[in-house]
């Protein structure tokens, strides 16, 4: 299970390092549609931690019963 766990941390953070990365890109975009894209993809890539991090939760609880 901690391979689980560990393995879902990991992948939080790399929805984390890419949110990062889109937020960079959209302020440096200079077309205002491009800009919309990266910031849709933020969003995108926020609600992926939320789902992983809701997961990661709720398998830490089965695992400390």
């Amino acid at each position: 299970m901690q391979e689980i766990l560990d393995g879902l941390l990991e992948a939080i953070e790399d929805e984390r390092k890419a949110q990062k990365h889109y937020k960079m890109l959209a302020e440096k975009a200079e077309d205002p549609l491009l800009k919309k894209v990266f910031e849709q993809m933020v969003k995108e890539e926020e609600g992926h931690e939320k789902l992983l991090s809701s997961r990661y939760e709720a398998l830490l609880k089965l695992a400390n019963k």
